[in-house]
């Protein structure tokens, strides 16, 4: 097999010279040598005639041999991921070459509608590389998640994954705080989860007013800016990438199991029923000290040889079905039947190549994932095209597209109604069909019900194309234009039979909802770039943008399908309740934007920009506004005062200032808004329309004004580097809805009102702690802090009064209703505090509040005897988190095995746990709960309260610190050497195994304290390798 083996090399490298060859010469020059890097040799490095097609791979060896037209040939030497490097033969026969690699990517980042180098940036940029990662993801959010200072990320824990994002804190109160998504140099309106991870080359994220004002009108939230891979020199390359995963849950919140649920009802029913005798409601088996067996029968007048369980679990309420499986000893395990070990799937192939024509990407991804609830199910197909055309010295033409369709055909279980099933009620009737109510009560629904009853089609197509044109004038001068289109079309149709829990009383439910977009965007943009006297450094940028935006939507819905439902939703038209309706919207934009860069010296870098954008959705007096931006950055390093100081390799201070906008409201908030009805008139169904929205002419855009200043620096020859950021964002004209008193017939307007402020704190650190041959120790670190408070809100002015009564003076009201306080965070906490849980020994107290020994104990502020919003709530906390940090460690050794780990921790926030209160709504005596502790008078804890305590008055919130220290991914990766891999035929192969999410520190109690949800911990094993 082995002499096979190198005769197939053998075959494969000869048909390779002939490949490259352009024919015999007569007279002929042969070059030989070797291509190496970093001492080891580069196998499949393209070695080629400049200007001509001859060429020749290297072999296993890292060896070439090339016969050239003459000795004065110029050869180039390139290899995926290095730098190309051309030599001048001049006659030598042996030729050996050192490539390095390629690191002037990691040098250059996108600024919008351009790219710069990360010396001469000026604003807050911070820029990811996906090379190398090990992570099973869907979207590109959960790529992000603790990663950057300043950025987060919500934990996608279902089967499709993805997540909110939010940089630097919420700006707004009503309008969005998601950050603009641009994806190649163009504006997209689509899902996250149409992008595939792996085309991503690099990520650039957008913070400060200066380096997202570019983009005016929408990047009052940020910007995050995504690069697709292109095409590289050298040989066309084939890359496959292959993970396979299991998920299952990182931590369980059981609800009570069989016996413990027995003892919860028990406890509900000597709570709810005070007058029943000691021991009514005890087990038989089990009767409290001083009651015998003879006194329970006595208190129903029950005989010796009556069935004892069955009166006692008639006591307890029980119904049919749960005495008769009690008896029978059938106890459902809902919480178990409702999670799963899930199956997780994803394979991506790419193909690329780059010549002095034509550069080319091309890929293909397949996912098919499991999520820890049963019926979870994600499917996805991702395909991209990224072509680039040199058809002139002077033009050049490209291509970005991708198509995305996504199938999510499955309805889950219903976990939260497992949480309450009864442990002794029934999945199924004794004839096989789903029981609908498990323990015969309403109360309880069938947590499997959707999932194995309900038909559903619903699959999303998504296809995003830009094509661009580049055009270099003389002068310096180059023009750019693109166009990009994208079209989104859905499909959800659901059916719910006759005999379905949830088609029963409509006598079966067909429902058809078609939803369909489009948006296409032309920019067209000038740039021009000149030096001066070696030390003037001008780059122009000159934009002309327009867009346009639609939507069409429209349901179809029915019940009763006559004479058969055997079709579903395929028959939507055959039943005698039809509902159809329908809803189109559009808008459109444009834009105009001039960028000066400035570099003086390589030492002194100003930027300024100015942007004017225009929409359709606001008022017809402001449908324009402008954004402009100033960045100034001073690399301090290059002074001479600074060249003594060998230790500093880079210190650079920058300072910012810029306004971006926000436009994310109703497309039509400005205009009224008329609705119909139909009603009866002189015997006749007539159409009434009448006004249901105040239009506003004078709405405009929200703006926020940001300022920066920044530190970027690198010591000890590079080994430590990191910036420190400081910013103050204020956030004016809000996107609010006033309320209007309901006299004049309108509930609200849509309008501009307050102010909103961001401060913050952002720290990165990196650093190559051991940098050995053999061994090489890497780290990164995080942190940063954001604070928000709201500054204005409607600048209605109330009387302050002193303890007398006496007014003292004036400020502006806040808005009690919605939880807006001025001078107070969007998420700070108002409420009543909990002190602890009344006890027996405190009844007569307690009952002056309306209260009894197992209920909170609420703080009454000024000691009145009653509990006021306006005396007794406080300010307690936040809802965000006021500390997040993240440590990254990366180890490689003997350059073939990388071994890394990322922990991370959001600190100092809160969140509201019912389930500490038991609240006086849930029915304990009916349905199961959380398995959480709860006060009886033998057990008089002072963390819960009693089951169905007092929860109404007044109505509070019970809130618990959130913070969590979590270790978020570790990987283990082994880069097979390309001496062995070659053998196969393949290089760059790597296997490796990720874990993510594999442990959580906390105090919180209740599911996972980022998502507040079932999260999962995911195990995957992969493989790469290219051709």
């Amino acid at each position: 097999m082995h002499e096979k083996h190198k005769i197939f090399m053998k075959l494969c490298l000869f048909f390779s010279l002939i490949s490259w060859s352009t024919g015999v010469y007569a007279q002929s020059f042969v070059v030989t040598g070797k291509v190496t890097s970093s001492g080891e040799s580069v196998i499949g490095a393209t070695v080629q005639v400049k200007g001509k097609i001859t060429g020749t791979i290297t072999d296993i060896d890292g060896n070439y041999r090339l016969t050239l037209e003459n000795s004065k040939e110029t050869l180039v030497f390139s290899f995926i991921g290095y730098q190309s490097k051309e030599v001048t033969v001049n006659g030598k026969n042996v030729i050996n070459v050192e490539l390095e690699e390629d690191v002037a990517q990691l040098e250059e980042v996108v600024v919008g509608y351009g790219t710069m180098r990360k010396k001469d940036l000026t604003g807050a940029i911070t820029r990811i590389s996906t090379e190398n990662t090990t992570q099973s993801v869907t979207s590109v959010a959960e790529m992000l998640r603790g990663t950057v200072a300043g950025f987060s990320a919500g934990f996608g824990t279902s089967a499709k994954g993805g997540g909110s994002m939010l940089i630097r804190g919420e700006k707004s109160i009503n309008a969005s705080n998601s950050p603009l998504i641009v994806l190649d140099g163009v504006i997209f309106n689509g899902d996250l989860v149409d992008i595939n991870p792996s085309d991503i080359e690099t990520i650039d994220i957008l913070k400060d007013g200066s380096s997202a004002a570019v983009y005016g009108s929408r990047a009052a939230s940020g910007v995050v800016v995504i690069s697709t891979k292109q095409g590289n020199e050298g040989k066309p390359v084939i890359n496959f990438d292959m993970k396979i995963g299991m998920q299952n849950l990182t931590r369980n919140q059981r609800p009570f199991n069989g016996q413990e649920y027995m003892v919860m009802r028990r406890d509900e029913k000597i709570r709810s029923n005070p007058s029943r005798p000691l021991g009514y409601f005890h087990n038989p088996d089990n009767l409290p000290q001083g009651i015998d067996l003879n006194t329970w029968l006595s208190y129903t007048g029950a005989s010796a040889d009556s069935n004892l369980a069955e009166i006692w679990l008639n006591r307890l309420a029980f119904s049919t079905t749960e005495i008769d499986n009690y008896l029978a000893g059938r106890e459902t395990d809902w919480y178990d039947a409702s999670f799963q070990n899930a199956l997780r799937q994803d394979y991506n192939v790419s193909i690329s190549g780059k010549n002095d024509r034509v550069s080319y990407y091309w890929s293909l991804g397949s996912i098919n994932n499991q999520g820890i609830v049963v019926g979870d199910q994600y499917k996805t197909i991702r395909s991209r095209l990224n072509l680039k055309v040199n058809v002139t010295d002077w033009l050049q033409v490209g291509l970005q597209a991708h198509y995305a369709t996504r199938n999510e055909s499955v309805d889950e279980v219903d976990w939260e109604e497992a949480i309450q099933a009864s442990p002794w009620g029934s999945k199924y009737e004794e004839d096989g069909s789903l029981k609908f109510y498990p323990n015969d009560d309403n109360m309880s629904t069938n947590p499997f019900a959707n999932y194995e009853q309900r038909d559903r089609f619903n699959v999303t197509q998504t296809f995003n194309a830009t094509l661009n044109a580049k055009i270099t004038l003389p002068w310096g001068f180059v023009y750019e234009m693109s166009y990009s289109d994208y079209n989104n079309w859905q499909k959800n149709h659901y059916f719910d039979p006759s005999t379905s829990m949830a088609g029963e009383k409509y006598k079966g439910h067909a429902v058809r909802r078609n939803n369909s977009a489009h948006s296409w965007m032309l920019d067209n943009i000038l740039r021009w770039n000149h030096t001066f006297n070696k030390i003037h450094k001008l780059d122009l940028t000159l934009l002309f943008n327009l867009e346009k935006n639609e939507t069409w939507s429209d349901k179809a819905e029915n019940s009763n399908l006559t004479p058969s439902e055997v079709l579903g939703w395929h028959a939507v038209a055959n039943g005698t309740n039809p509902v159809v309706g329908s809803d189109d919207t559009v808008d459109t934009g444009n834009a105009m934007m001039a960028r000066l860069n400035y570099n003086l010296m390589d030492r002194y870098l100003f930027t300024a920009s100015f942007r004017r954008d225009g929409y359709s959705a606001f008022g017809s007096n402001n449908p324009y506004a402008n954004f402009p931006a100033f960045a100034f950055g001073w690399r301090m390093n290059e002074e001479n005062f600074m060249k003594a100081i060998s230790w500093i390799d880079n210190l650079k201070l920058r300072l910012s200032w810029g306004i971006n906008g926000n436009r994310s409201i109703g497309r039509y908030a400005a205009l009224a808004n008329w609705d119909s009805e139909k009603y009866l008139h002189n015997g006749s169904t007539v159409i009434g329309i009448y006004a249901t929205r105040l239009p506003n002419e004078n709405l405009k855009w929200e703006k926020t004004e940001a300022y920066n200043i920044g530190f970027d620096f690198a010591i000890l020859g590079n080994r430590l580097n990191g910036t420190v950021e400081a910013y103050y964002m204020s956030t004016k004209d809000l996107l609010l809805t006033r309320s209007l008193p309901d006299i004049i017939g309108f509930s609200g307007v849509t309008t501009n009102l307050g102010e909103v402020r961001n401060k913050g704190f952002e720290l990165s650190l990196n650093s190559v702690n051991i940098d050995h041959k053999n061994f090489r120790w890497s780290s990164s670190f995080i942190a940063s802090l954001n604070r928000n408070e709201i500054a204005h809100l409607y600048g209605e002015m109330v009387d302050v009064l002193d303890k007398d009564g006496n007014v003292i003076g004036q400020r502006e009201d806040d808005d009690i209703q919605n939880g807006w306080y001025i001078g107070h965070a969007l998420d700070e906490i108002y409420d009543y505090k909990i002190l602890g849980v009344w006890q027996e020994n405190e009844r007569e107290d307690a009952a002056k509040y309306g209260k009894e020994p197992g209920d909170f104990k609420i703080w009454d502020v000024n000691n009145d005897g009653e509990y006021l919003p306006e005396d007794d709530k406080v300010f307690q906390g936040y809802k965000r988190p006021r500390f997040s940090f993240g440590i990254g460690n990366t180890m490689e050794f003997f350059k073939c095995v990388d071994f890394s780990f990322f922990i991370r921790s959001d600190l100092g926030h809160k969140s509201s746990n019912s389930h500490y209160s038991h609240p006086t709504d849930y029915y304990y005596d009916r349905v199961n709960a959380y398995k959480y502790d709860y006060w009886t008078p033998e057990n008089p804890t002072n963390e819960f309260a009693r089951l169905g305590s007092n929860t109404k008055s007044p109505s509070f919130n019970v809130y618990k610190n959130r913070s969590y220290v979590r270790l978020q991914e570790v990987s283990l990766a082994y880069r097979i050497p390309n001496k062995i891999s070659s053998k196969w035929s393949v290089s760059n192969a790597r296997v490796y195994i990720n874990v993510s999410n594999p442990l959580l520190i906390t105090g919180w109690n209740y599911w996972d304290p980022e998502s507040l949800s079932p999260a999962p911990r995911t195990f995957t094993f992969g493989i790469n390798f290219s051709l």
